[in-house]
């Protein structure tokens, strides 16, 4: 139905419900069309899965519906939204409806800045999609395939992550009727040295490798690996060979944000931070890099994972020393009336 460079949608037509305005970008596996909701006024998107991709490999659709199940069911300010999703009963066409995140993706940013983002803007950029991260991994989930192609900007320049479909839940069970099909998983360029050995050994140490080589390509405007194939890539890790400090292709990059970068990329990925909440806080302490919710991410109902809260004490603990100044400065302030 595809064939070739033909859309699989008509610019100008329907789609269920919806009326297709444009075409916002095709890849590989499918398309992605800006429409609108008629009784609502709103502009959405909408992902179709290309039907020579689900008629060749039913693993990959079964990927698509997964995305749209676990999405649904979240709501978190870093992930892109998704509010339906189906097969199309007159089209017979796979589709998920998501938000439509009107800045464009973080490749389109990282094309027009041409030699790096500002420090401040990357490890903004890098704090959010760690913060989605440490949502996926609450809920015992590994995405296995972030890329700049895969980072979205709401129209408030909220960086938010897409693409769940790749994602699994991190207790190594992919059965091989879901895997064997396509047996790596990602993005070669983005993905970690032993999520190309085996896509069902990603963990969240492999995404926070692939979020190495995007900061690091966000800071020096390009990859760690650019030049290399992957599995050049992939000798060297074996290897124990890392990639060159960062600071040597920009000389203003502070020396706490070039080791957190070093970390990420560690070839062993028991020699990389464990957990994404702890990479959101360096990134904040670093650069003070604000997110779009300060508050913890709040783990889907389902999986039984207790959520994170600010602890009250500090707030009140701060207050009471004020208090205390206070005080202090009122009696050192009468005595010294006194002594006038």
């Amino acid at each position: 139905m595809s064939g070739g460079d033909r859309a699989i949608l008509e610019v100008g037509g329907s789609f269920g419900s919806y009326r297709v305005d444009r075409l916002l970008g095709k890849g590989g596996s499918g398309e992605v069309y800006l429409v609108t909701d008629p009784s609502a006024g709103s502009s959405l998107s909408v992902k179709i899965l290309d039907p020579e991709v689900a008629a060749a490999d039913h693993a990959y659709e079964e990927r698509f519906v997964r995305e749209a199940e676990f999405a649904l069911r979240s709501r978190h300010p870093n992930i892109v939204a998704v509010y339906d999703c189906g097969r199309d009963p007159d089209t017979g066409l796979a589709y998920i409806v998501m938000d439509y995140c009107s800045g464009g993706t973080l490749r389109d940013r990282l094309e027009r800045a041409k030699g790096g983002l500002p420090v401040p803007e990357a490890c903004t950029i890098a704090a959010d999609i760690a913060h989605a991260l440490a949502y996926v991994q609450a809920n015992g989930l590994v995405h296995r395939d972030v890329k700049p192609e895969n980072v979205l900007f709401s129209s408030d320049g909220i960086a938010r992550l897409a693409d769940l479909g790749a994602s699994r839940v991190q207790d190594r069970s992919d059965s091989p009727r879901v895997t064997s099909a396509r047996a790596v998983i990602g993005t070669p360029a983005y993905m970690a040295p032993e999520q190309m050995l085996d896509s069902r050994s990603a963990s969240i140490q492999s995404d926070l490798y692939s979020l190495g080589v995007v900061l690091f390509e966000m800071l020096a405007g390009r990859r760690p690996n650019d030049g290399e194939t992957a599995m050049n890539t992939f000798a060297k890790a074996l290897e124990g060979r890392t990639f060159p400090d960062i600071r040597l292709f920009r000389g203003d990059i502070p020396p706490r944000l070039a080791a957190l970068v070093a970390s990420l990329l560690s070839p062993a990925a028991e020699d990389r931070p464990s957990s994404a909440r702890d990479v959101l806080v360096d990134l904040m302490q670093i650069y003070r890099a604000p997110t779009a919710q300060e508050s913890a991410p709040r783990p889907s109902a389902n999986r039984g994972v207790s959520q994170e809260r600010r602890d009250p004490g500090v707030f009140f603990a701060a207050m009471a020393l004020m208090a205390s100044l206070a005080i202090l400065a009122f009696i050192v302030f009468r005595s010294m009336r006194g002594g006038g």
